[in-house]
């Protein structure tokens, strides 16, 4: 073994225990809230919500999505009213329509909101409803799905052979 493979070793166990807290944090599980930029936003919403104790920090906002069935793409897009922030939360405001009432179901809530909610990384939606001047705050409690293989066991494997890796070249020296 020559002087500097030590130093060597180190730094190859450091830069791999970076890269695996990297990996893990939870600022890397969800991107941001895409946001254009935006001056003073004003009128009867923002008004009503910042009456509630949030911070209306955007407005129409567009998520284009495309989705493929086979060989055939089809283009979409999602949309959301306001983008409002209350304390470190963010969350997506949707503005009642007239002509699509609000049912308060499971199914009827998932099926109106839990795409937002999936795409826009958000602590919940807020439906506010002008004509009743209410705010309604969903939020969707998600239980995280388990494959055979949990990520953990990845990184403790990666962990043992790193270390097994160290204790060869400890005993090759």
């Amino acid at each position: 073994m020559h002087d500097g493979d030590i130093i060597v070793l180190f730094l190859l166990v450091g830069l791999f225990l970076y890269l695996m807290a990297r990996q893990l944090s939870p600022k890397h599980a969800y991107p941001a809230i895409p946001m254009e930029e935006q001056g003073s936003i004003s009128g009867e919403i923002p008004r009503l919500l910042e009456g509630e104790g949030y911070d209306v920090v955007a407005s129409k906002q567009r998520l284009p999505i495309s989705v493929r069935v086979g060989e055939d793409r089809y283009d979409s897009r999602l949309f959301v009213d306001y983008i409002a922030k209350l304390g470190t939360d963010y969350y997506c405001v949707i503005v009642a329509k007239a002509r699509k009432p609000l049912r308060l179901s499971g199914s009827a809530l998932r099926d109106q909101f839990l795409g937002h909610f999936l795409a826009f990384p958000c602590a919940g939606i807020l439906y506010v409803d002008p004509m009743s001047n209410t705010v309604k705050r969903i939020v969707f409690d998600v239980e995280k799905v388990h494959f055979r293989t949990p990520r953990r066991r990845w990184f403790v494997t990666h962990l043992m052979m790193l270390g097994l890796g160290a204790l060869i070249a400890a005993l090759i020296k």
